[in-house]
């Protein structure tokens, strides 16, 4: 009995220094009130996760969940491109070459085989497109017949879309976010332009009394760009259309009078950069023109525009051996402006790098301090791709080629 007494006496001590413990009111009430709003907050968790379970039941499948997970595994891969020094894919008579994910992607008449960043085999899908073109960025890959009406976007697993469209199409441009636009001609306007969102539904169409020349889409796919080419009185102008998608009216039309545009495209900074014939135009986020330089009678013989910026090869004239490489970076700024004595076949811009090939090799210009490297190899036929700003792919009819910068 003494043993339990003992024992029971330091509880109660304990229990009276608890309750002669000071209470503050003011910090009670905070507590109380956020764990109401803890309560709300997990009930409001609960409420959208219903709601976007059921406005997407039509998503929520095996095979959707399947392709997910084999997707991020796809992606996960080590972002160095190939470990081996060359991928083979099947030869075709038309190829169009494009870099997918780090990896590489080729779509041929009969198939299109993409490679992961680590150059292990992908997709080897086959499809019967006579002038394949192959578009990558973000979330897919798109594969469109230029010149038919049949289109396809793949994941890093497989085809997720086959489409069609009522027109040839002439060109498409594709967003980070997987958001998509296909130009073609219409039955009641000369151009027009498709734009379609990440699950393949329309969203906007665009009809053009002119030709459209190019389109771009940005990162978020939440703006697109147009380039019309039209007629005027002094000769030809170009009409870039900066309009917000799922909105009726454009954010701006801004005239490039006497210019045939080329190319454009969203540099990372916000801006527009557009490539015209006889010049490079940079727009701002409103479509007012910030940056414009003349090539002045200089003709353009091949070019890279992309999120970093433009680079382009000039021409005095087409018989000059002599070639003059430009590169503006992604707010419009001249960073480079030399001659180069050998002919240029194929050009690209990653980064802080540019990238030319010559009958002899492959150089890289590092824009930090203007150095060019060069690397001595066979370059006859083979397209140039741009992996970062120290890798380089030369791509033949059936193989790929990779070729490092590294120091």
């Amino acid at each position: 009995m003494k043993l339990l007494e003992r024992l029971r006496r330091p509880r109660a001590r304990t229990s009276a220094l608890a309750s002669d413990a000071p209470r503050n009111e003011y910090y009670e009430n905070i507590s109380a009130k956020l764990g109401i709003l803890q309560v709300v907050l997990y009930l409001s968790l609960f409420a959208f996760v219903c709601l976007a379970f059921f406005a997407n039941t039509n998503l929520i499948t095996y095979q959707n969940f399947y392709h997910f997970f084999q997707d991020l595994g796809a992606s996960a891969e080590k972002v160095d491109l190939f470990s081996a020094d060359s991928v083979s894919y099947p030869t075709d008579e038309a190829q169009s070459f494009t870099l997918y994910r780090k990896g590489l992607a080729v779509a041929g008449n009969t198939n299109v085989t993409v490679f992961s960043a680590t150059g292990r085999p992908l997709i080897s899908h086959q499809i019967n497109y006579q002038n394949p073109v192959a578009v990558g960025a973000g979330k897919y890959l798109l594969v469109y017949e230029k010149g038919g009406k049949q289109y396809s976007l793949y994941n890093a697993n497989t085809q997720m879309y086959a489409g069609e469209s009522e027109m040839p199409i002439n060109g498409a441009a594709i967003s980070d976010s997987g958001a998509y636009a296909l130009i073609s001609s219409s039955k009641t306007s000369t151009s027009s332009v498709y734009l379609y969102n990440s699950r393949f539904a329309p969203v906007n169409a665009y009809h053009r009394s002119g030709y459209v020349m190019g389109a771009a889409l940005s990162a978020d796919g939440k703006r697109i760009a147009l380039l019309t080419l039209s007629a005027n009185a002094g000769g030809e102008q170009t009409t870039v259309t900066l309009a917000e998608v799922g909105k009726t009216q454009p954010i701006a039309e801004t005239v490039l009078d006497g210019s045939m545009g080329i190319d454009c495209a969203f540099t990372s900074s916000g801006m527009l950069a557009v490539l015209c014939g006889n010049g490079i135009a940079y727009l701002d986020e409103r479509g007012a023109q910030k940056e414009f330089y003349d090539f002045e009678g200089k003709i353009p013989t091949m070019s890279s525009v992309g999120t970093d910026g433009i680079a382009v090869c000039l021409k005095k004239n087409t018989i000059s051996p002599k070639n003059i490489v430009i590169v503006f970076d992604k707010n419009g700024k001249m960073v480079y402006n030399e001659t180069v004595g050998e002919g240029l076949c194929d050009l690209a811009y990653a980064g802080k790098a540019v990238f030319w090939t010559t009958d002899r090799g492959v150089c890289r210009l590092e824009l930090a301090d203007q150095s060019v490297a060069f690397t001595e190899c066979a370059t006859d036929g083979r397209r140039l791709l741009a992996a970062s700003e120290s890798e380089a792919l030369l791509c033949s009819p059936q193989k790929a080629f990779y070729i490092s910068f590294h120091s």
